[in-house]
């Protein structure tokens, strides 16, 4: 029995293997996006609870740092950092911290903007040729050496005005620094960029069914969500029954072809 929450994760985990049959992927994808379970290892105290973005609270006698293991969403899965913070912690979380102030412009009125019951940064690193990992720290690390920016966002828990979400924006400061030489045509982890974020990033769609409750004790922590339109979407699928258009495409899940040699004049 013990065996069974182990399994679970690593099925979850599985869901975004690209060797898989498509049918098979895309059945997994779904069941992760119905039943969205990670598991956590760091240090911290905290319990939360979410049902929809309407209603995001939570109660944390410090805040929590950690990496975390498992499924959340389609982006964030497998494996990924995590900072997070509930009240009385996230009221002045930003006033503290490193983290960036928002860009000029975007601040909202008083009763447009969410309280931040629980503040949330994730970060999971993007790194095909190993060009190290995320440093961690207790806190977010606002500079990140790599190939390619980081896979990131921040979110604000909220009551009765929606939580905000947003990705977080990596800038790239050795092109900033006057070196026009093209990334993306360096394939050595030694020419590696240092990127800086911001919080200058697009919002980032809500999943307006979820419930989710988040607990994390000392050095480990759970949590496990559902989304019952997801749900319903995964049992469909079964039967070849997408209404939420997420299946994944042949193309989409094929690696593609390498590029054919030039001819030799």
């Amino acid at each position: 029995m013990k065996r069974a929450p182990a399994a679970a994760l690593l099925l979850l985990v599985t869901a975004g293997c690209s060797h898989m049959p498509i049918y098979v992927r895309s059945r997994l994808a779904d069941l992760g996006d119905a039943v969205p379970v990670s598991g956590a290892l760091g240090w911290g105290i905290s319990a939360s609870v979410k049902a929809t973005p309407l209603l995001h609270v939570g109660l944390g006698l410090s805040p929590v740092v950690c990496v975390r293991y498992g499924y959340m969403d389609r982006t964030f899965r497998g494996k990924w950092y995590e900072f997070s913070a509930c009240m009385p912690w996230s009221f002045w979380l930003t006033d503290i911290s490193p983290v960036p102030p928002r860009p000029r412009g975007t601040e909202r009125a008083w009763y447009a903007e969410p309280l931040p019951l629980v503040y949330r940064w994730q970060i999971r690193r993007e790194a095909p040729s190993g060009e190290g990992e995320y440093p961690g720290g207790w806190e977010p690390q606002l500079r990140q050496w790599g190939r390619h920016p980081p896979l990131s966002r921040e979110s604000c828990g909220a009551l009765l005005v929606p939580e905000s979400r947003n990705e977080l924006g990596w800038h790239d400061l050795r092109y900033a620094q006057g070196d026009p030489e093209p990334l993306p045509t360096l394939s050595s982890p030694g020419h590696a960029t240092l990127w800086e974020v911001s919080r200058d990033g697009p919002s980032v769609p809500q999943a307006w069914d979820l419930f989710e409750a988040d607990l994390f004790l000392g050095f480990v922590g759970l949590r496990v969500g559902l989304r019952p339109v997801e749900l319903g979407d995964f049992i469909l699928g079964i039967f070849g029954v997408d209404f939420m258009s997420d299946d994944y495409e042949t193309a989409e899940a094929t690696p593609l072809a390498e590029p054919a040699e030039p001819a030799t004049p």
